[in-house]
């Protein structure tokens, strides 16, 4: 409050004191050199420090300073010898000088506002982004801010460690490449069946793109990371990289309970059933081969009642183990349920889809099992079948599988047989081909 009264009354204080010292001085004969624009600047000073009305205030002092001049009365201010003229000169700077001055200041003190408002802005907007990258260094997900040529302005504390990124890196502006160049030469990124340079420049390129589709990423660790890219309005790119190794190994640990048998570990009826398909589709549309044979262990009951269940699971852990060994790459094992198995052999005619069979046949009749100080001696029972063009379905290759199982079951027992194709299947085989080529 006392400084707003001292800016006010400052200017027209020193302009009385100094119209009072120049009389003064001219009433005791001291001649000074343009007295009137000492007053003059006094005005320009009192407009300038306190406002509209100082100025008009000290203008007016001015003014009944120089009144006595106009009429010749002493020499304060020489303007010219006509009084009228000298009177008009005051008026206007009396009324002028004050306006123009406050305008100045008005405008002046409008550009500082406007300074101070965008100052204020910027720093607001700083403080926000502190913020933001304060919260963001402090979350479990790694994020990166990349610009529109794909220069990280932003890395957070998580990325860097899961990069091994040194800080000096990170503030530096990198590019994207380099950061996935130097992770794939630190070790940090598990390698690529495409190369370590095509997969950079894949990624590269999905970025450009604005795929916003989430990319799994193996470590070398053995976890996996599921990176996501938001593309931004700027030309920008959010990225964020989320461990997701738990629910990796969950779903996979779903897709084996769905597809795997828990006993003996191979293919379980609904899953083989969904490959055999694709297999079937293949046969029927090109002609390809295609051959299946179903195993069934003998006197199974006999086991369960003799040793328990407990033993007849162990066997058919046993011969699902062997059969497994003896399988061919490409081949299909599964357990159809309870002592029964199946194998789908792709590619596959019916003699050596026989042979096949008889090999797993021996091995199993010479691979005794062991059982509460018993030696067990374990055979089974195995039919063949090759697809033949009058079949329409999957089921009726299993179905003539299945026939010839039972007739070695009744020949038996402990040995393979094949299924009878028809009698115009050399016919119909060579009609297959001929329509595939």
């Amino acid at each position: 409050m006392r400084s707003g009264m001292w800016r006010f009354a400052v200017g027209p204080l020193a302009t009385a004191a100094m119209a009072c010292s120049l009389w003064l001085l001219e009433a005791v004969g001291v001649s000074i050199p343009a007295p009137g624009g000492l007053v003059l600047l006094m005005v320009v000073y009192s407009t300038w420090a306190g406002g509209l009305v100082p100025g008009y205030l000290s203008a007016a002092i001015f003014f009944l300073a120089a009144l006595p001049v106009a009429f010749g009365k002493t020499n304060f201010i020489t303007i010219t010898s006509n009084p009228m003229v000298l009177m008009a000169v005051m008026a206007a700077f009396a009324l002028g000088l004050p306006l123009a001055i406050a305008w100045l200041r008005s405008r002046a003190n409008r550009h500082l506002d406007a300074e101070r408002r965008t100052r204020e802005r910027v720093e607001a907007a700083s403080h926000e982004l502190h913020i933001l990258q304060a919260a963001l260094d402090h979350v479990d997900d790694g994020v990166v801010l990349l610009d529109e040529e794909l220069r990280a302005r932003f890395i957070n504390r998580a990325t860097r460690h899961m990069w091994r990124m040194p800080d000096e890196l990170a503030q530096g502006r990198p590019y994207f490449g380099d950061l996935m160049r130097n992770a794939r030469k630190l070790g940090v990124i598990a390698s690529s069946p495409l190369g370590a340079e095509a997969a950079v420049e894949r990624r590269i390129a999905q970025l450009r793109a604005g795929d916003e589709t989430p990319v799994d990423l193996q470590l070398a660790d053995g976890s996996t990371v599921r990176c996501r890219c938001k593309a931004l309005p700027a030309g920008g790119r959010f990225l964020s990289y989320t461990d997701v190794s738990d629910l990796v190994r969950h779903a996979d640990a779903l897709q084996r309970l769905a597809t795997t048998d828990d006993m003996t570990g191979i293919c379980n009826r609904r899953h083989f059933m969904t490959l055999a398909q694709g297999h079937w589709e293949r046969y029927q549309a090109t002609g390809e081969p295609v051959s299946l044979m179903i195993l069934d262990l003998d006197l199974f009951k006999s086991i369960n009642d003799r040793f328990g269940h407990d033993a007849g699971d162990a066997v058919i852990r046993h011969v699902a183990s062997v059969s497994q060994d003896a399988k061919r790459g490409a081949d299909i094992l599964a357990r159809l349920g309870g002592e029964e198995f199946v194998l789908l052999l792709p590619g596959t005619r019916d003699d050596d889809a026989f042979a096949l069979a008889e090999e797993i046949r021996r091995r199993i009749e010479s691979a005794p099992l062991a059982i509460d100080n018993a030696v067990l001696r374990v055979t089974a029972s195995i039919g063949v079948a090759e697809a033949a063009p009058p079949m329409t379905r999957l089921s009726d290759l299993m179905k003539r599988a299945d026939k010839a199982l039972y007739e070695a079951k009744r020949a038996g027992r402990n040995r393979v047989r094949q299924g009878e194709p028809p009698a115009d299947a050399p016919l119909l085989h060579a009609r297959a081909a001929t329509a595939a080529a």
